[in-house]
């Protein structure tokens, strides 16, 4: 690999790297020693920096266009063009404290109010070692540069809190102490590109683009999970899916074909997600994957659990014939019937769609904020009062506890075609994302179901009918649940859990239009809502 690395522009990037330390050392010499003259001298160069990255942005953007994009050339010139990214960056940063040497040079000499030979080191070594990383593709390398990150951070902030403690002092030299915290900004900066290179190290090596921290958390992982084969499987990561949630999936491929689940996200929601796995394996053997591995470190969890050999139900429903779709379907629905049965309780369970709706609204807003307009106050048409969505949610919120069903059972809490695996060789479902599950009204799962059906625009006339009709084979079906519960509430609460989902579902598009068309759609939902209640 290290042979390929250098055919594909890493002599170019081995020259733009050596100008670039040398541009670094040069400025905080300049700045150490007080020498304009060496600090201009760093200031004319960086004109070569830019004309280097020119260059290697060209000639990546020239050579990738034919190549695959998952093939290990194609990852080679990405990550070529990210380093030469960075350390365009880094030349910045030399511009930055040369001309902060320039401007202490003007000022009376003084003991500095910080170290800054210490960080100053600890980058320089970190540069050195992380290009090393880079040309050699090496993961001890880049982990050990990475690191010096934290240390930047930590020196950055203890001369913050130096600056502060003296400007509130007696006597001081502002301009003194800011230029040299200035500096330790730098510094700090330099520090970030240094860990984004060494994570370019680590797309190469690995195939998909990770953080640090999700490196160490998979590296932890893959050792006992693969130590039935000596703990020497080559891996490759593939990600499959980035939710609005923050989460991360992936698809980790050991060595005889044999394949993982990697899913690292924020620890409250991981962790709960492996809780919810766990009961629902409980419960129904084999119904979702089982957890092989986990890891947590500062605030973040990840697992790797089994890959499931399947197609999401979406996929299904856009790409396969009808009579598989609705075959695939009274699967699912079975799958739902055996679930519920299997977990039913007696007992009201709380019904909150009101509360999920304001939850979601921030979000909505703030990537449409056109729709905040819509309905803000009472309206009138062919004499008819409509209240605005504020009064309306209130109404429907009041309404909620007497809708409840007579019983609870185990939802999903996010039952929509991304969330369901379809296995055609066993002919059997599995549910995914489970960090929402629990014990619940049976409608919110299907009013998600139904929703998620048609909540994107399709193309095809044909198509639309077609989820039309499988919407009304799943409201059928729900139906007959219903009755044998006794659930006279039903038709009015699944108007009410679709309304919440077309209303929060309105927040996974960028189209304008068509989000405010499913937005509105949940509005008058709502408005039936209110209407079958009375």
């Amino acid at each position: 690999m290290k042979t390929a690395l250098l055919e594909d522009l890493g002599q170019d990037l081995a020259m733009m790297a050596r100008l670039v330390q040398s541009q670094l050392s040069g400025a905080t010499t300049a700045f150490f020693r007080r020498d304009p003259s060496l600090a201009g001298t760093v200031i004319e160069k960086d004109d070569q920096v830019d004309n280097l990255l020119t260059f290697i942005e060209e000639q990546c953007f020239e050579r990738i266009a034919g190549e695959p994009v998952g093939s290990p050339r194609s990852r080679r010139l990405r990550g070529v063009f990210r380093v030469a990214l960075n350390l365009e960056k880094l030349g910045d940063y030399a511009v930055n404290v040369a001309e902060q040497a320039v401007h202490v040079a003007r000022l009376p000499s003084r003991f500095p109010p910080f170290d800054l030979a210490g960080p100053t080191r600890v980058a320089l070594a970190a540069l050195d070692e992380v290009i090393d990383a880079f040309t050699d593709v090496s993961a001890e390398k880049a982990k050990h540069a990475c690191r010096c990150e934290v240390e930047l951070d930590r020196q950055y902030r203890t001369a913050l809190q130096e600056t502060f403690r003296r400007l509130a002092a007696p006597g001081p030299d502002p301009a003194f102490l800011i230029t040299h915290l200035f500096v330790a900004k730098f510094l700090e900066r330099i520090g970030d590109s240094i860990l984004n290179i060494g994570e370019t190290a680590l797309f190469i090596l690995t195939g998909e683009r990770l953080k640090l921290h999700q490196y160490l958390h998979l590296e932890e992982m893959v050792g006992p999970v693969t130590s039935d084969s000596g703990g020497a499987d080559p891996v490759q990561l593939r990600q499959i899916w980035g939710g609005i949630s923050g989460a991360r999936v992936g698809r980790l491929s050991l060595a005889e074909g044999r394949a993982l689940i990697w899913k690292e996200g924020a620890e409250r929601k991981i962790e709960a997600e492996v809780r919810e796995m766990a009961e629902w394996n409980r419960l129904i053997p084999g119904l979702v994957p089982e957890v092989k591995a986990r890891h947590q470190r500062d605030g973040r969890e990840s697992f790797l659990g089994q890959f499931l050999d399947g197609t999401l139900l979406r996929d299904v429903y856009l790409t396969r014939p009808r009579e598989e779709r609705l075959r695939v379907t009274r699967r699912v629905l079975q799958t739902l019937k055996d679930v519920w049965l299997a977990t039913s309780r007696d007992g009201r369970p709380p019904v909150d769609y009101v509360r999920q709706i304001r939850e979601r609204l921030p979000d909505l807003y703030a990537l449409h904020p056109e729709l905040e307009t819509l309905r803000r106050s009472e309206t009138r048409v062919f004499g008819i009062a409509h209240r605005s969505f504020r009064q309306l949610l209130e109404h429907v919120g009041g309404l909620e506890d007497r809708l409840a069903p007579p019983v609870s059972v185990r939802i999903h809490g996010d039952f929509n075609t991304n969330n369901v695996v379809y296995d055609s060789r066993h002919d059997r479902v599995h549910f995914i994302d489970v960090h929402r599950s629990g014990s619940g009204d049976y409608v919110q799962d299907i009013g998600v179901y139904m929703v998620s059906n048609i909540r994107n625009p399709l193309q095809e006339p044909g198509l639309t009918a077609e989820m039309g009709h499988l919407n009304r084979l799943i409201h059928d079906f729900a139906e007959e649940f219903a009755r044998l519960i006794g659930d006279e509430h039903f038709e009015t609460r699944l108007t009410l859990a679709r309304a919440r989902s077309f209303i929060t579902s309105a927040r996974l598009s960028t189209d304008l239009e068509f989000a405010r068309s499913i937005f509105l759609q949940g509005v008058r939902l709502l408005e039936c809502t209110a209407r079958a209640a009375a």
